[in-house]
């Protein structure tokens, strides 16, 4: 396990304790954990859709309050953040394996900015000229100085606050 993941864990960990606490609210309990889960897998994971799915499904209060001492909802609540929690623990031990130089080490980051501000013919222009045998600087040097100012800042910008670029300068 990394230290950059050992904060997301104990706080995922703690959201499992709180299920116990005697004044759990499950309403802001759900919103938190939908936060760090969505930081550990993407707003749009599994696992944030499994606890947006976590509801009373009874159809009165009164049923809720006679359900005796077992809380299906606590239960549930439990059981899927301990789901995510060992998925988590899964993916980092994976990670660690792979090892993180390796991820580190994969230039999407430094890739994804040019797509996402360039036009498509440029993209391609660009992924031409770079594919060459023999890649000419001048060649290269022509094809950034006939782009945009902003657009250069936005592509350098966007490549050094990315979490990969972060992640690679805190090693060096």
């Amino acid at each position: 396990m990394t230290t950059n993941d050992a904060p997301y864990l104990k706080l995922l960990q703690n959201q499992l304790a709180l299920v116990d606490e005697r004044d759990f609210n499950l309403a802001s309990w759900k919103k938190s954990t939908i936060l760090l889960v969505s930081t550990c897998f993407g707003a749009n994971s599994e696992q944030v859709s499994a606890i947006e799915k976590i509801d009373y499904n009874y159809s009165s209060w009164t049923l809720r309050d006679e359900s005796g001492a077992s809380n299906p909802i606590l239960n549930e609540c439990k059981a899927t953040l301990s789901t995510i929690i060992s998925q988590y623990q899964i993916t980092i031990e994976t990670l660690d394996k792979n090892d993180s130089s390796n991820q580190i080490n994969n230039l999407d980051f430094l890739w994804t900015p040019f797509k996402d501000e360039l036009t498509g013919a440029s993209v391609k222009r660009l992924k031409s000229i770079l594919n060459q045998a023999s890649v000419s600087s001048e060649e290269v040097e022509i094809f950034l100085k006939d782009l945009p100012n902003q657009t250069l800042v936005n592509i350098i910008q966007s490549a050094l606050t990315s979490k990969e670029f972060k992640q690679w300068i805190s090693q060096q």
